[in-house]
């Protein structure tokens, strides 16, 4: 041992050649263990990211599978007419919600997409919380799906926003909005579309209601104006409430226009004025900055989750990156 440390730990009787060649073997050996180190404190985080969720998942799928009843009596008194029309029931939290709120109150949801996705859904005043904190408060890179905070979410359908916009980091483990990349498709490599046949919902409960969406529009797009050759983006998460045209651009029918321009995937659901749509967006990783969006469209009262998908097909007219332009630039 004593002649190994010899050989590794600087002498003063070493030549300036030995000299050296201990300094770069200890360094070496420094930055190999940092490494090593950093390593392992990322894959200790991304194991309790994923131990986490798994917990918070397995926590909301039991209470929804608990079944109760319950009996109410019903009294019947005689009141006089009134004209005024009765207040709208009182909202109240799905049971399998109430545990996560009293655990956290920024608790706004639940989304669940059958490429994996099956996550705490979060709201607070500004969309910088929960880009790197997990629900239960502690510093993660994976952070938490939310809700853009412009949006209503937990309220009567009416108010709620026109289009609720759920961020969540695409990460390496394919935790948080990971799995989305399954529903990527471009006209190169259209392997997402045969995905979307089988896989054409998601589903989203905010704290009183379940719903469910049908996906009208898959695509990646740029962030930046410098990447597109004409400087104009398409703000997807800036359509928050529809408006008239003399307010501004963010119309229903601006809105269906341009997702439907881009889209992938001509999925042939329709859309009408009045509609409620999701929109979930993530990182892609064709160019830095790059978004892959999932849109869907809430289904309406009555309708069929059902999805004709032998309607559907790949939009060739689809606006795409250039990519050329992008990597030139």
């Amino acid at each position: 041992m004593q002649d190994f440390l010899k050989k590794l730990i600087p002498q003063k009787t070493d030549t300036p050649s030995e000299l050296r060649r201990k300094i770069i073997l200890l360094s070496s050996s420094v930055l190999l263990l940092a490494c090593l180190i950093a390593l392992v404190v990322i894959f200790a985080g991304e194991r309790r990211d994923r131990e986490l969720n798994s917990e918070l998942a397995e926590l909301h799928t039991s209470t929804v599978n608990v079944i109760t009843t319950t009996t109410a009596a019903t009294t019947v008194t005689e009141t006089e007419a009134v004209t005024t029309a009765p207040p709208p029931p009182p909202l109240v939290v799905l049971p399998e919600m109430q545990a996560f709120i009293d655990e956290n109150p920024d608790t706004a949801g639940w989304i669940k997409v059958d490429t994996g996705v099956d996550n705490v859904v979060m709201q607070t005043g500004d969309n910088d919380k929960y880009l790197d904190e997990t629900f239960d408060g502690h510093y993660s890179e994976a952070g938490t799906v939310f809700a853009d905070f412009r949006g209503v979410v937990n309220d009567y359908n009416n108010k709620q926003a026109d289009n609720i916009v759920l961020y969540g980091h695409n990460q390496r483990d394919n935790s948080m909005f990971g799995t989305l990349k399954k529903y990527k498709t471009t006209r190169v490599n259209p392997n997402g579309f045969e995905y979307y046949k089988e896989h054409p919902t998601f589903t989203f409960s905010n704290l009183y209601e379940n719903y469910t969406y049908k996906i009208v529009a898959i695509f990646i797009i740029e962030v930046e104006p410098y990447q597109n050759p004409t400087g104009e983006i398409f703000d997807y998460h800036n359509f928050i409430r529809f408006t008239s045209p003399e307010v501004s651009d963010y119309t229903f029918d601006n809105w269906v226009e341009k997702i439907t321009a881009h889209s992938a995937i001509d999925t042939n659901v329709d859309m009408e004025k009045g509609d409620k749509f999701m929109t979930l967006s993530t990182c892609s990783n064709e160019f830095e900055p790059s978004r892959l969006v999932v849109i869907g469209r809430r289904l309406r009262e009555g309708e069929s989750p059902d999805v004709d998908t032998t309607k559907a097909a790949i939009n060739p007219d689809a606006i795409e990156p250039d990519l050329d332009y992008i990597y030139k630039n």
